[in-house]
């Protein structure tokens, strides 16, 4: 990459990068919150279908009516009108092929299998950055990567008996590739981050999301769940793709998958908090399996050489 491409002094650089690997981590401490909250969910009666569906509606009623408050984001909004196909498939693979085919996976194979597939299939990411969009796939990567699927299998694989029939297998991996490819396509199509995005994304998802909820029988929330959904909207809903798309927008979409994938960690904790969910030994060696994978794709040395060499180690 040459110095006039990224517009920003080479001493800045550094900042640009934390920035993006700051947003991906946000993302994946947000999204982390899913597994309680849906748990909640259908303790209080929900189903699979109404909670995707109601969370993904939520969001876009929330988003639309901020970009409507404000000239500027009305005007931005109604800007990306043009480009209305890739938000419809960014939607299909990020929002419903993630909920639907992870949902369908956890009734034909355990939670830990599908919860290792489905983030094991994000390595499609970086394996897609590489060929198509010129990001190096570093040795830094590709440690931190394999730090944290090891750390995920551990720590999920040892909890409980790990069991799954074959259309479960094919159904969570279903669910982590259209995660990946909707990382990987959000950057190859270059849409930005903002609310205005969001409004596409969560319309489109909704549109998707409406058909296995009719299919089941549509049904309102009722007393707590308002509640629940409340928090899915705001937490990973809203807050999980703004940050997700913004990681992107700024930064590698392989960097981005890789950061994210520690999701699991943050997913614990939540759990921990909430529930007094607990780990094994072999548990807690899996979360530090995580942690050092996270803590090498975050890790960057600090650049001393001239300006020159400041951009091409980027």
């Amino acid at each position: 990459m040459e110095q006039r491409d990224i517009g920003i002094k080479p001493t800045e650089a550094p900042d640009v990068r934390f920035g993006s690997e700051a947003c991906a981590l946000i993302a994946a401490g947000l999204n982390g919150s899913i597994g309680v909250l849906t748990r909640l969910g259908f303790e209080q009666g929900a189903t699979s279908a109404s909670i995707a569906f109601w969370k993904c509606f939520g969001a876009f009623v929330l988003v639309f009516v901020l970009c409507c408050r404000t000239q500027p984001l009305r005007t931005r909004t109604a800007a990306l009108a043009p480009r209305w196909y890739h938000f419809a498939c960014l939607a299909f693979l990020g929002i419903f092929c993630l909920y639907f085919f992870e949902t369908k996976a956890f009734a034909q194979a355990s939670i830990p299998l599908v919860s290792f597939l489905t983030y094991a299939a994000g390595g499609a990411t970086i394996v897609l950055s590489g060929l198509c969009l010129g990001e190096r796939i570093t040795r830094q990567k590709a440690v931190a990567f394999l730090a944290i699927v090891v750390g995920i299998g551990v720590m999920s694989l040892s909890e409980s008996g790990v069991t799954g029939s074959v259309a479960g297998i094919v159904l969570a991996l279903a669910g982590g590739c259209g995660y990946a490819l909707f990382i990987f396509l959000s950057k190859a199509f270059g849409i930005g981050a903002g609310l205005p995005q969001l409004v596409w994304l969560f319309g489109f998802g909704s549109v998707f999301l409406s058909v296995p909820l009719m299919q089941e029988g549509f049904a309102l929330p009722v007393d707590w769940q308002w509640l629940t959904l409340s928090a899915l909207i705001l937490l990973p809903t809203i807050g999980g793709f703004y940050f997700t798309t913004r990681a992107v927008a700024h930064g590698q979409a392989s960097k981005v998958q890789i950061i994210e994938t520690s999701d699991p960690l943050f997913a614990t904790a939540f759990g921990f908090a909430v529930f007094g969910d607990g780990l094994s030994q072999t548990g807690w060696l899996g979360a530090g399996g995580i942690a050092v994978g996270l803590v090498i794709a975050v890790w960057h040395r600090r650049v001393v050489a001239g300006p020159r060499e400041a951009v091409q180690r980027q």
